[in-house]
């Protein structure tokens, strides 16, 4: 399945460059947008063969500045709202996409702002 990649692509085509699938070394990458899953719920197999998998991909926003971070994080969700993001692969046909609303996270130990949110992704696969 290509859709993390494929938001990722999404996210470079807008002007966002440091993105990565998982949470990079801080000391060679300070400021970072990465795209995770999180825990997908169950699937859904209907009785004409067709599958709907409901996943979950969460979406950080490390910056040295607040106004920054915060700045990225709702480029990135008005990105994910307004933009398709079909594979391009054929690995999954897009159903639907919801996002919640950016917001602060708590995060110390580096001294960098972390805002994030998620994307509810409904994919669906026909199998016959």
């Amino acid at each position: 399945m290509d859709l993390l990649e494929v938001m990722g692509k999404r996210l470079g085509d807008a002007g966002i460059s440091d993105v990565f699938l998982t949470m990079p070394d801080g000391r060679t990458n300070p400021e970072c947008v990465v795209l995770a899953f999180g825990i997908p719920d169950r699937k859904v197999t209907y009785f004409d063969g067709t599958e709907s998998t409901p996943l979950r991909v969460t979406v950080l926003v490390k910056r040295v500045s607040e106004y920054d971070a915060m700045n990225t994080a709702q480029l990135a969700e008005r990105i994910f709202k307004t933009t398709p993001l079909d594979s391009e692969d054929g690995s999954y046909d897009l159903d639907s996409v919801d996002t919640t609303p950016p917001r602060p996270l708590p995060w110390d130990e580096s001294g960098r702002f972390l805002w994030g949110f998620d994307v509810y992704i409904d994919t669906r696969k026909e199998f016959f």
